[in-house]
């Protein structure tokens, strides 16, 4: 007999159509779109870098390890436990009487507990260069916020510039197709040889071709900028139209190098720690003196004549290596060159930051002044084609020079994009080389 269907007929198309619209809402959802700013962009590079993740698990690694050197300054204790078996007691004879002197199981246990004389010297400068190293590691992860921040800021501005190319591209697209189009016309009323419509056929082929690399450009560039953001899977960015104004402008002292800079103080820190391998290659020198106390328990039969279950003792245990083939010479001289080279750095890393100072400063400067040029030279450009627009039609100049004056508007347009992205990339350039951890606009 034929089993009923379990659901009505009727039901099928509904259930399906149901079951289809989850899913094409499952596939929207999978591929969300997100509106991009600039500032946004910042924040998300100095919170989701992997390079500021690493730098978190190297601070926490050297916390630790900090407080293991600095633990080890206090008093230390150890217990044993020793469970002896031999082959039969050890017996002496005293006319009739026996004394067992060794069972054949012996229970020993003890706690001893141990605090460091003349090492508390090397204890403690080793406890002070990991805090040293806990400072330099703090450095670190400043920097690499900081360094992820002003690069996810780098890298709007470069598919930001991206894509204001693509827009201008094609628009270029446009006005030489139209001016084939127009030329076409001329050319069936006898007004335009077939010279110059193959002209303005090449020119529209040359913008197809710039139009395809702009918007290879702006793919490449889009998916540096997901990178640096650590962008979701099917996180689809779109970017703002416009960039965000200036602030006030830097001021940069390119006399002296600007010590709040993460460089200079991990350069110092470098310098402080290599005073402190000094010190502990000198620690080694000196003999080691402990003091101890110890408590024994017998936890087996008590032998021997008088034997105790319990014993304490205190004592001092004194340890000198009086001769290691000169490595103690060796460690402190190694420690007197690092710090050589540590000052050598120190001197490079100023030197580097001046540097830096010059190039911001001079830089944003020369920016500021191709904005303006580019303004003027967008405005001038748009209105020399609109005229060549019109003395073309009227017969006035030739193809070649309408060609032309359309490549000159696009380029001033393409020059102001990138006078813009430049102004604010030399901005935050400026920023950082006065020592801002933070890109702010």
């Amino acid at each position: 007999m034929r089993k009923s269907d379990p659901y009505p007929r009727r039901m099928r198309p509904v259930s399906f159509a149901i079951y289809s619209c989850a899913l094409a809402a499952t596939l929207i959802s999978s591929s969300r779109a997100f509106s991009l700013t600039l500032e946004e962009a910042i924040q998300r590079g100095m919170s989701r870098s992997p390079q500021v993740s690493q730098a978190q698990a190297d601070l926490q690694i050297q916390i630790e390890k900090k407080r293991g050197a600095w633990s080890n300054v206090g008093p230390k204790a150890s217990v044993t436990y020793n469970e002896t078996r031999f082959p039969d007691q050890q017996i002496a004879k005293f006319g009739e009487q026996e004394i067992v002197l060794r069972d054949d199981v012996t229970k020993m246990g003890s706690l001893t507990v141990t605090q460091p004389i003349t090492g508390l010297y090397g204890l403690v400068e080793y406890g002070h260069f990991n805090s040293l190293q806990t400072d330099f590691s703090e450095e670190g992860l400043r920097k690499a916020k900081r360094d992820a921040g002003y690069a996810a800021a780098e890298s709007y501005l470069q598919a930001y510039q991206a894509q204001e190319q693509q827009v201008i591209s094609e628009a270029s697209i446009a006005a030489a197709k139209s001016a084939y189009q127009d030329a076409q016309v001329l050319q069936r009323v006898g007004r335009l040889n077939q010279g110059d419509l193959l002209k303005f056929q090449l020119a529209l082929s040359q913008a197809a071709a710039r139009a395809a690399q702009a918007r290879a450009t702006r793919q490449i560039t889009m998916a540096a900028l997901q990178a640096a953001i650590q962008a979701g899977p099917g996180e689809e960015l779109t970017l703002q139209k416009e960039l965000p104004r200036l602030a006030e402008e830097p001021k940069i002292d390119e006399a002296k190098p600007n010590g709040t800079r993460v460089e200079v103080r991990q350069a110092q820190l470098a310098a402080e720690i290599a005073d402190y391998s000094k010190k502990l290659a000198y620690a080694k020198m000196v003999p080691s003196v402990n003091v101890f106390a110890k408590w024994d328990r017998n936890f087996g039969e008590v032998t021997g004549l008088g034997g105790e279950k319990d014993s304490n003792y205190v004592g001092v245990a004194v340890q000198w290596d009086i001769w290691n083939n000169g490595s103690s010479i060796f460690e402190v001289r190694e420690a007197v060159a690092q710090r050589a080279r540590a000052d050598a750095y120190l001197a490079g890393v100023n030197d580097a930051m001046r540097l830096d100072a010059v190039q911001a400063n001079e830089n944003y400067k020369a920016a500021r002044e191709s904005m303006v040029l580019a303004q003027s030279g967008v405005a001038q450009a748009e209105e020399a084609y609109r005229i060549d627009q019109s003395r073309f039609k009227n017969g006035q100049i030739s193809a070649t020079d309408l060609i032309q004056s359309e490549t000159a508007k696009s380029n001033a347009q393409g020059q102001l994009v990138t006078a813009q992205t430049q102004l604010i990339l030399w901005h935050l350039r400026a920023q950082k080389a006065l020592g801002q951890e933070e890109p702010r606009l």
